[in-house]
């Protein structure tokens, strides 16, 4: 079914520019889009927090790795997963504060033995 959308001429041209770089077309894109949308809205109107939603809310809370969750829905890209994160309302996950500064304290220790 071919649909006509009036979209700007600014998110037309990096729509263009996202799809070439994916090896795909506006209209793929637009179908991934709304393919995932479907999925998340189907799975949250569900009477379980089970599939896609719970990898999202396991993801969300920093109980899964990006790359697991990405594995398990399929994903090829961190956009993607960040798209049906927003689409489902759910918070994009945050380094805890203290993992943050284990991470600096290691990168400086590795920054000094390269001098």
């Amino acid at each position: 079914m071919n649909i006509t959308f009036a979209l700007d001429d600014e998110l037309i041209a990096a729509a263009k520019t996202v799809a070439a770089k994916h090896g795909t077309s506006v209209t793929g894109l637009v179908r991934t889009s709304l393919e995932q949308q479907v999925a998340v809205d189907n799975d949250t109107s569900s009477t379980s927090a089970s599939g896609v939603m719970q990898e999202l809310i396991d993801y969300s809370l920093g109980f899964k790795p990006r790359t697991a969750v990405m594995a398990t829905l399929g994903l090829d890209d961190y956009g993607s997963l960040l798209r049906l994160l927003n689409a489902a309302n759910l918070p994009h996950p945050i380094v805890p504060i203290a993992k943050r500064k284990a991470m600096v304290a290691e990168m400086k220790m590795v920054l000094q033995r390269e001098q």
